[in-house]
């Protein structure tokens, strides 16, 4: 009886002790989610087929991260496994914030996958949901947003915009108000308005800046860095290149290294100088880095800078299609998606 009782203590000691342990993993992986979303998802991944010794709420939270490091790596199969995951747990329809975390991502992926339609149906069951956090709101009109532009509305996509920009200065959320003034810079750009567009992308930049935002920084000092070739700004283009090519270059993004190096041979070549054909070939092949993990960014090479730099390359139409798949019939919150 005793040697029973001993053993029982020592299983459960060691219980307590590994749950420990995931917990700071958790913690851990939360803290990278936006320095470095490819080791928060290392971290999650390798202990993820532990986490049942959590309580249901914390493997939600587990779970809830892995969405958010899966989508900010565009790993569109891990998002695709977490939700059928996440949706297999009762308790989530009680857990808001859980909830609405696997809605947006969901929204995500379906519009990567080409069901732009769809994913407004779930962007907007996402904000009909009792209990949205301001953050949660403003992140998921800025899905829709993109969601709109990719249909080409891009008067509805701009109304989101200023929607989802009012709520963010009212709660003070800087890294949201540099993220929806750079996407309506590029949505600028888009519609080859450049003066607009650089008076978004600057105040993205600024955003960014001053909360010491490297991301932030990056996509928006791209952009502008691009923007200026297109204007042939030497200037502002010498006043970028430095700061933005060093961030840029300490990321571990292969496609922001890719479109840097466009957006440096674009340049040359607005100066006057000729490519040599190894240059060219290494053009093609960075953009089928870029091209592999964001059409919309090879498409806006491609048409934007592959013509000048003697590059030949189709732009990709995306046909959207009715979603077929069944990942949407296991929502009952959501009545409107099917």
């Amino acid at each position: 009886m005793l040697l029973m009782v001993m053993s029982l203590m020592v299983h459960s000691a060691n219980a307590e002790s590994k749950s420990t342990y995931l917990l700071s993993q958790l913690s851990e992986a939360k803290d990278y989610l936006r320095v470095k979303p490819s080791l928060s998802s290392k971290i999650l991944k390798q202990h993820l087929a532990d986490i049942d010794q959590l309580t249901s709420t914390e493997q939600l939270t587990w779970l809830q991260y892995l969405l958010r490091s899966s989508i900010a790596l565009n790993d569109m199969a891990s998002v695709e496994s977490t939700v059928r995951l996440m949706l297999t747990y009762p308790e989530l329809a009680e857990l808001t914030d859980k909830f609405v975390s696997l809605l947006s991502s969901l929204g995500i992926f379906i519009r990567r996958s080409g069901h732009p339609h769809e994913s407004i149906l779930l962007f907007d069951c996402a904000l009909k949901q009792v209990g949205i956090n301001d953050k949660q709101k403003i992140s998921l009109l800025i899905s829709k947003g993109n969601s709109l532009s990719s249909l080409d509305k891009n008067k509805q996509a701009k109304e989101v915009y200023a929607h989802a920009l009012v709520l963010a200065e009212q709660s003070n959320e800087q890294v949201l108000q540099s993220a929806i003034y750079n996407t309506l810079g590029i949505l600028a750009i888009k519609e080859q308005d450049y003066p607009l567009a650089e008076k978004y992308l600057k105040e993205a930049l600024q955003q960014s800046q001053r909360i010491s935002r490297r991301s932030g920084q990056i996509v928006a000092g791209l952009q502008l860095m691009m923007l200026s070739v297109l204007q042939q700004d030497d200037e502002l283009y010498q006043k970028l290149h430095y700061r933005i090519s060093r961030l840029t270059l300490a990321s571990e993004s292969v496609s922001r290294h890719a479109y840097l190096y466009w957006i440096e041979k674009a340049h040359k070549v607005s100066m006057g100088q000729r490519l040599t054909e190894q240059e060219q070939q290494e053009l093609s092949a960075k953009l089928q880095q870029i091209k592999s993990l964001s059409i919309a960014l090879y498409n806006e090479v491609v048409k934007e800078l592959a013509k000048p730099l003697g590059v030949k390359s189709d732009l990709v139409i995306q046909k959207n299609s009715v979603y077929q798949g069944d990942l949407l019939n296991d929502i009952h919150q959501c009545k409107a998606l099917r």
